[in-house]
């Protein structure tokens, strides 16, 4: 009893850290898509190969940190709603210190119409990065990839 509530214990550590770094790769291009110059790298305009770039690098990044593909795809689904609370909170951020730019209650709006699009990126890219993830995860272990599909 105690090992099986152990063992759920660290699948559930393993998908939230593997959400953590899919939701602030979401949150930071959803940032940068909606405030171009006040992100790294600083333009004008957001670079769209930018935006695919890091959602693709974190998502294969995730899929190595998690223990099979169905971790790897709850990790995944989980990061959506937690990538866009931390970006609401980024957007949000200037009111702490006193600039109000938007009505705080229009803010989540604000975000999911000018992001919408690395939003809905976002996820096919990390189904996909999680597939190459454990692909490379077990590449680099040695261990039967089809083995780890079913879990």
């Amino acid at each position: 009893m105690v090992r099986e509530l152990s063992a759920k214990f660290h699948e559930i550590v393993r998908v939230l850290r593997s959400a953590c770094i899919l939701a602030f790769a979401l949150a930071y291009t959803a940032f940068y898509s909606i405030f171009p110059s006040a992100t790294f790298p600083v333009s004008s305009d957001a670079s769209f190969v930018w935006v695919l770039l890091v959602l693709a690098v974190a998502s294969v990044l995730g899929g190595m940190e998690t223990g099979n593909l169905q971790e790897a795809v709850l990790s995944a689904i989980v990061a959506l709603p937690l990538g866009f609370a931390v970006v609401v909170l980024l957007v949000f951020s200037p009111a702490f210190a006193g600039l109000y730019f938007l009505e705080p209650s229009v803010v989540p709006f604000f975000v999911a119409r000018y992001s919408f699009l690395v939003l809905a990126l976002s996820l096919p890219i990390n189904l996909a990065g999680a597939v190459a993830g454990q692909f490379l995860r077990d590449r680099f272990r040695g261990g039967r990839f089809a083995d780890r599909l079913g879990g």
